[in-house]
């Protein structure tokens, strides 16, 4: 199954240079790239229910309907289509949040830096990790991005659910550890906990979506909070 990239700029020179990146980007990648191309919002926007993409990437600064309102078409209308947009402009990037747009590359393009967003655009793509988890005569099928967070109850280790139910799991933490993806981290010897879900990080403990709080360990907050600040950057 092909990925379908879509561009959208109102410079035709522009689009020719992200088209021969995506080119070049695609080479080693084991499917193939389709690309479709757009000199305006509005051609995209007729074009588009009929012409799904995947991605889009999206100049700002156009003529009529510009980039950033485009972005906020889509978003009104419950379309959560991932955008990049790719502009001359950074004082656009605090709007961008509004949007939730995937990221920022500002022209000229920077080859590395586009690769960097497409292959993590990519990654988030792949399918999610499903995990078996064995509790007493039950095992539980779940999703590795569901869990919140782990706690070491002796040889066992409770599980905490982003729909609020609790397992207590026949594994001991470092055993769930090794099954988990690159989104946990060890925050103290007792605790993992899904990136995710962490909305800000003290020295006394890392707040959750919901309020719960977790302990951090002085030996591990400095490389927690690196990694927190990289997860929500990239």
């Amino acid at each position: 199954m092909p990925l379908t990239i879509a561009i959208c700029d109102d410079n035709e020179e522009q689009i020719s240079v992200l088209r021969q990146l995506l080119g070049e980007w695609v080479e080693d990648k084991p499917f193939a790239l389709d690309i479709d191309e757009y000199v305006s919002a509005e051609s995209f926007l007729f074009s588009y229910p009929d012409n799904p993409c995947g991605l889009l990437l999206l100049d700002i600064e156009m003529r009529e309907l510009n980039g950033m309102a485009l972005a906020k078409k889509l978003r009104e209308n419950g379309d959560m289509l991932p955008i990049v947009f790719v502009t001359g402009y950074s004082e656009y990037m605090s709007e961008g949040y509004e949007v939730e747009a995937l990221h920022y590359l500002l022209k000229p393009v920077n080859r590395d830096k586009l690769f960097s967003v497409l292959n993590r655009y990519v990654k988030r793509m792949e399918p999610v990790k499903e995990i078996l988890l064995r509790s007493g005569d039950r095992t539980i099928h779940a999703a590795a991005e569901a869990i919140v967070f782990c706690e070491a109850m002796g040889k066992k280790t409770r599980v905490k659910m982003s729909d609020g139910q609790t397992v207590m799991c026949d594994i001991g933490i470092n055993g769930l550890m090794k099954i988990l993806t690159e989104d946990f981290m060890f925050c103290h010897r007792s605790y993992i906990v899904n990136l995710r879900y962490v909305r800000s990080i003290g020295r006394a403990g890392l707040r959750l979506d919901g309020e719960e709080t977790v302990p951090v360990s002085r030996r591990l907050y400095g490389d927690i909070n690196k990694k927190f600040i990289g997860f929500y950057t990239r």
